[in-house]
């Protein structure tokens, strides 16, 4: 099963420990795509450094939101280097809409 998590918390928020402890249910299991979209871009500097974040990152596509990225000013050199830089939202939305069997967002 292709599972899709939508991440909009930073991880000083609670919302953000909830989708770790979450998806750590299936990241054995299934196959696992993640977009970090609003705050959920502050994870993907290469800076932030969490172990549980990290293994999940390894075994998942993790897609970024360049127009927040810009918002909350991170330029692409900053982010680590896994990561899928996305410019729409609509891209996003197509994605999940014709990819997923299940999206869970935080």
């Amino acid at each position: 099963m292709h599972i899709g998590f939508i991440l909009t918390k930073s991880p000083s928020e609670q919302g953000f420990r909830t989708f770790i402890d979450f998806s750590k249910l299936y990241i054995n299991n299934d196959r696992i795509s993640i977009y970090l979209v609003g705050n959920g871009v502050y994870c993907a500097r290469k800076s932030y450094s969490d172990p549980d974040l990290e293994t999940l990152f390894k075994s998942s596509n993790v897609h970024v939101s360049g127009s927040d990225l810009k918002a909350r000013g991170i330029e692409e050199e900053m982010i680590k280097e896994e990561m899928i830089v996305f410019s729409e939202y609509d891209d996003m939305i197509i994605n999940v809409m014709e990819n997923f069997n299940q999206v869970v967002s935080f």
